[in-house]
This record gives structure tokens, sequence and C-alpha cells, in this order.
């Protein structure tokens, strides 16, 4: 059952859904933002200046965190990811793009929207609890759902340890995500993970960092996806 996090804000574009669900259960990172200088009023005014969310519509965007919070993330694995989570979530910020967490294991088990506060996101984070099976296809449906009604790019950036229970609904789904110009990337650990979620992965787009290859590399490549988040011209 879905309830309203008091802490959220909505968009003014449409109503949205219900968002925050509870249904169940260092490196350093790499980041290599394509940057550029906006010389446009509003993007650098504070406080934020009346153009700015038709700016964040035309070079940000909104994007789903989803982390892999099943039993094997136990540890140090879910610490490592949670670190990598928030070094994400703060790069995306800068870039202009609005980010919401989905934690995931049999399904759904926290959400919290894009147009929340970045403190209230980190805070969910902070509080993972690893538990569960590895089923993707509940977290890739709520990306379907949600993220249509936001402006501006739209991506879900998707982390699991391990092969996919529901592999096949999971590559349906993210083929509609991707038909509908929501945009997915991946990061594995391991060949296994890296291999099953790059099927999942939109076409067209060259990553060569689909794959963690060991437990220490978890946040740093979790925090990479971010590099995926490149301004966009126009």
């Amino acid at each position: 059952m879905w309830t309203v996090s008091s802490t959220a804000r909505r968009p003014t574009s449409s109503p949205r859904p219900s968002p925050v669900c509870r249904c169940g259960a260092e490196g350093e990172a790499m980041s290599s933002w394509i940057r550029r200088n906006f010389g446009g009023i509003g993007l650098t005014q504070s406080p934020p200046g009346p153009h700015l969310p038709r700016l964040q519509e035309r070079y940000g965007g909104h994007v789903l965190l989803c982390i892999d919070v099943s039993g094997s993330m136990s540890g140090g694995l879910l610490s490592q990811a949670i670190a990598g989570g928030e070094q994400f979530l703060a790069e995306a910020g800068g870039a202009h793009y609005e980010s919401g967490l989905v934690l995931w294991s049999d399904g759904v088990q926290e959400y919290v929207p894009p147009e929340a506060q970045l403190h209230d996101v980190i805070s969910v984070l902070r509080k993972a609890k690893a538990a569960g099976g590895t089923v993707l296809s509940h977290a890739l449906q709520l990306g379907i759902d949600v993220l249509p009604e936001y402006p501006g790019d739209r991506v879900l950036c998707i982390f699991s340890d391990g092969a996919l229970a529901d592999h096949e609904k999971a590559s349906a789904l993210a083929q509609k995500a991707c038909s509908m110009g929501i945009r997915i990337i991946v990061r594995g650990l391991g060949r296994k993970a890296a291999s099953a979620l790059a099927d999942l992965a939109c076409p067209g787009v060259r990553d060569d960092d689909q794959q963690i290859d060991d437990a220490a590399g978890v946040a740093s490549g979790i925090a990479s996806m971010a590099t995926g988040l490149s301004v966009r011209g126009g």
C-alpha cells in the first residue's frame, strides 16, 4: 500500500501517485561529468530564478536510482551500495537532475519520488536493509508508471549483485521503458549480474562500465552511473 511522504514536493504539471512505499525488506566515486557553462537567466541564480524549471526541462531531468537490497547484499556490500548511492545523488543534483530512490528485492521495498528533498532520499537510503530475492520487474514497472509524467530526461539507473530471477519479464519491461523514452543505465557486480543487466540497457549508447569487478568497487561503480546523466544540448 502506497503512503504519501509529508516531506515530498509534488510537481505542478499533473497529480502524482502516492509515493513512499514500505513493502518489506567505499570506495572513491568515479565521476566524469560532461560539463558546460550556462549564461542563461535562472540557472545560476540563488535563490533560483523563475526560468529554472524550463531550463531544467531542457538540460536536466529526473532519475530513479534503483538499488538491489536482496539478501545477498547484506553486510559490507550494502554499506558500499549506500555510500555509492549517496555520491550518485550528489552528482545528479549537480547536473540538475532530481533523483528518486527505489530499493528492490522480491518487490519494491522502498520508494521515494524524484521531487522529494535530497535529505529525505538519503535518509531512506541509509536505512536500507538486505532481505529477499532478486526480482527486478516490480521496480521496472514502477519506473514505467511514474517517470513519463516528469519533464526532461527520464532515467532508470539500476544496480544488482546477482542474476535476475525474472529476467524474461524484466527484459520485456525494459524494452517497453526504452520505447517510451525512458533511458536505462545499469551496473552489475560480477560477470553474471552485469551480463543479465546489460540486456536491459537501452540500445545505442556505449557503456564500458556496466560490470563491477569486485565488492570493493561497488560504491564507485554505483556512483559511476552518473556519467550517463550528461547535460543535453538542444
